[in-house]
């Protein structure tokens, strides 16, 4: 995976929230990988729908989609899953990157 930013064309309506949204994701990466480190499901559960729900409102489709496979992993209790998912969350986290139009 490269470095490079991933854009992500947002409505400029939500201009204000985005970067609070952001901010959040990226706490919500540290909480998953705790999670994960437990083996807390139920909060990695937990963590993957709300991302599902709030990247999807945003428009951050492939968060979103991270997300619902974190639920997912989750509910089916696959650790080696959601240890590539933290990975997967964190370097897509660190990229993502608002274009408002």
């Amino acid at each position: 995976m490269s470095g490079e930013p991933i854009m992500v064309r947002v409505d400029p309506m939500l201009a204000e929230l985005v970067p609070k949204f952001l901010a959040r994701s990226k706490q919500t990466v540290a909480e998953f990988q705790g999670a994960v480190q437990s083996g807390d499901l139920a909060v990695a559960r937990r963590i993957g729908h709300a991302l599902f729900g709030t990247a999807s409102s945003f428009g951050f489709d492939e968060m979103a989609a991270i997300g619902k496979e974190i639920e997912r992993a989750a509910k089916d209790g696959d650790l080696r899953a959601l240890k590539e998912l933290a990975e997967r969350l964190d370097a897509h986290v660190a990229r993502v990157r608002p274009v408002y139009s």
